[in-house]
């Protein structure tokens, strides 16, 4: 069932991302936005789902599989940073290669500490409120 999980997640990652990249897509040699915002987002997502999933609901035998491993899996990718970064590098691009990995790198870091805290702040916050 765990297995089923992650493949329906990372179905619906994968369509996601894809939707995202030809939403925006860029020609050659310009800055890759799509990647960017994709993995970005799925940083910040995956922090704030792995804080409520571990810090504020019963343990669930599905939902870290679909969401973490399925969803989050298959939506953000480090293989297409890495490969945008080099075909930028191999056009000349280099300050815009080196400025793509440098920003989805500490911005993916960033967001995914931020996704937690934001998590844990809401939490706090309906916990005062009760």
């Amino acid at each position: 069932m765990r297995s089923l999980a992650v493949f329906v997640g990372g179905a619906l990652g994968a369509l996601a991302r894809w939707g995202i990249g030809l939403a925006l897509a860029g020609s050659a040699g310009t800055f890759p936005l799509a990647t960017l915002l994709v993995n970005v987002s799925g940083a910040f997502g995956l922090g704030f789902a792995a804080a409520v999933l571990t810090e504020r609901m019963p343990p669930n035998r599905l939902l870290r599989p679909l969401l973490g491993a399925g969803f989050f899996g298959a939506y953000t990718t480090f293989s297409t940073m890495a490969f945008e970064g080099v075909r930028l590098l191999d056009n000349g691009h280099v300050a815009t290669a080196v400025t793509y990995w440098i920003v989805t790198l500490i911005g993916g870091q960033m967001a995914g500490v931020y996704g937690m805290w934001l998590a844990r702040i809401n939490w706090r916050a309906r916990r005062e409120a009760t």
